[in-house]
């Protein structure tokens, strides 16, 4: 099993959130944004920007901090993004400075810990956000850090480690482990074909039996059994029954599940409290998700009813407002379909970080929750 991808998670092939995408500028002008040739949305205060398929962000005041040199940049977390060039990862801050030369196979991010897993030579280990190696790079497998505690793989045999590298070593007859999320982590045992889950300590609390590794998030682990999809809570009791094709997490509530080909969602007791009857949907967020019906999008709310109407050929949610295209024009709306500013655009994108991109008269940029240009 490839360590980066052990936990995972068997999604409904559905869209979860704004779309995020690169965009092109189509021609050159005196406009501050001409130099680069594709832009992405404003995360954690940086987007990404692109120079002849090379990299780098900029901060919210359009200054090129992180210089366009890289393949692929990563979003910023605790201050430091992953680069990548020629194959190699290393880590870069706010101001550019290469904290971490491109030296790894792989670096994950800080999003969820202060050690970050590296792979160099078919070896894995971590980092601090200095770039020192808290734990050597010296194990066959390992698994993110997700709390005070993950697992690794020396020798052909599975421990429990802390953030210093303190082991503990768990049953001979474990063959994979995931990530602890939630106080528990995804186990394989020789002899058993399926996927169970293990305590801290290493004790089997969820007997294996399901088709591949899941995670816990909010109490429940989404999980599958002969092909068929559902939920479970952290006593291995089936909350949500397994008759799904394909699933995605919970969101404010509410989970987007499959039957026959077709999309509708869960509640958190397990009830399909809108039927599987939509061929496109996105999560619920602030008590409405985005549908799709007859190639147009609208809104429903948590009873399945229709709170903005189907009338719009694009829709993008976003930090409580939904960027919308209609006959060729884009602009942004409120939950009551109010048009939060006069202005019309080409095309939009959905808020994030306060900000979104748009295009006007052939020329992206970014605009503020007010439709004021940021620069």
């Amino acid at each position: 099993m490839n360590t980066i991808h052990k936990i995972k998670v068997l999604l409904a092939i559905i869209p979860l959130f704004s779309i995020v995408q690169c965009h092109s500028q189509e021609y050159k002008t005196d406009d501050p944004l001409a130099a680069y040739s594709g832009f992405y949305p404003y995360e954690k205060g940086y987007a990404t920007v692109g120079i002849n398929k090379k990299y780098g962000f900029i901060d919210k005041k359009g200054r090129n901090v992180v210089p366009c040199k890289y393949s692929f940049v990563y979003t910023f977390h605790k201050g430091l993004a992953v680069v990548e060039l020629g194959e190699k990862h290393g880590l870069v801050d706010t101001t550019g400075r290469e904290v971490v030369p491109l030296k790894y196979d792989f670096i994950g991010s800080f999003e969820e810990s202060d050690r970050a897993i590296v792979k160099l030579d078919h070896k894995w280990g971590f980092i601090d956000k200095n770039g020192k190696e808290i734990i050597p790079v010296i194990y066959e497998q390992a698994a993110h850090f997700y709390g005070a505690i993950t697992t690794v793989k020396e020798n052909g045999k599975w421990y429990i480690i802390d953030t210093l590298n303190n082991r503990k070593p768990v049953r001979e007859d474990f063959v994979d482990l995931g990530s602890f999320h939630e106080g528990l982590a995804a186990v394989k045992i020789r002899g058993k074909s399926g996927w169970g889950f293990i305590n801290k300590q290493g004790k089997i609390v969820i007997p294996p039996k399901y088709d591949s590794p899941a995670f816990f998030l909010n109490g429940l682990a989404s999980v599958a059994y002969n092909g068929k999809s559902g939920f479970i809570n952290k006593k291995g009791e089936v909350v949500v029954p397994l008759l799904y094709e394909g699933f995605a997490h919970f969101s404010d509530g509410m989970a987007a599940v499959t039957l026959n080909d077709k999309y509708g969602f869960v509640n958190t007791e397990g009830t399909l409290v809108i039927p599987a009857k939509y061929s496109n949907v996105y999560s619920f967020y602030n008590g409405m998700a985005i549908i799709r019906i007859s190639g147009k999008y609208g809104c429903i709310n948590k009873k399945g009813e229709t709170v903005i109407p189907f009338i719009y050929d694009e829709m993008y949610s976003g930090e409580g407002n939904f960027a919308v295209v209609k006959d060729g024009k884009g602009y942004f709306i409120d939950a009551k379909q109010n048009i939060l500013f006069p202005e019309e655009y080409q095309s939009v994108d959905g808020f994030k970080d306060g900000t979104a991109l748009v295009k006007q008269n052939g020329i992206w940029f970014y605009i503020d929750k007010k439709g004021k240009r940021l620069f």
